[in-house]
């Protein structure tokens, strides 16, 4: 009873620090909302028994992506704009959109309820195998094919970043080593005869 109270008062700080994200209109509170919202889903994830992920996902995201994040906002000095005329325009086709998905899994968990009522012995056959043992074997045997084209797509990512910041400007003054290595001796310094007094 402890832990189901415990979880719902995660899962509803989840949801409102989720909603903080996309009702403040300063993007540095929105920021600060998402790692909240990122905080509680790793307690959630720890009360599920998955501490593994729990742990990844507040190193990551977090302790990486999100500094990331509240470094640039701050370097780029965003300040709050006013309320756009096109989120007006949009509103209620978010909103009608938002509704039908609502109403998707809804009628799927009613659906299918009698699908969920094993989810219990499909629980307790699970927490006898390491969550992490389990995560590492299905990912090098069974997807290992869309693991590896995903860290290759991601080493593609980072090679282009990089070649973007390498762009040669031209009409830029700088020192040739190359041409500076294969320079003659004799080409470095002329005599030149200089004749003395005036003629």
């Amino acid at each position: 009873m402890l832990l189901e109270v415990i979880f719902y008062a995660f899962a509803s700080v989840l949801i409102c620090a989720s909603f903080g994200v996309i009702l403040f209109k300063n993007p540095v509170y929105s920021a600060v909302s998402l790692i909240l919202a990122f905080i509680t889903t790793g307690l959630l994830w720890l009360l599920l028994e998955a501490e593994f992920l729990a742990i990844v996902l507040v190193l990551v995201y977090v302790g990486a992506v999100m500094v990331l994040f509240l470094f640039v906002i701050m370097m780029l000095n965003i300040h709050a704009e006013e309320e756009r005329s096109g989120f007006t325009k949009i509103a209620p086709i978010a909103i009608f959109l938002g509704l039908v998905v609502a109403a998707e899994l809804i009628a799927l968990y009613w659906i299918q309820s009698d699908q969920f009522s094993g989810l219990e012995s499909m629980k307790d056959s699970a927490l006898s195998v390491d969550n992490t043992l389990l995560l590492g074997t299905e990912l090098f045997t069974k997807y290992i094919l869309s693991f590896e084209i995903a860290g290759f797509i991601l080493l593609l990512a980072i090679i282009v970043s990089i070649s973007l910041t390498l762009r040669t400007r031209k009409n830029v003054k700088k020192q040739v080593a190359r041409d500076q290595i294969s320079a003659d001796p004799k080409q470095r310094l002329r005599m030149v005869d200089i004749k003395r007094g005036l003629d």
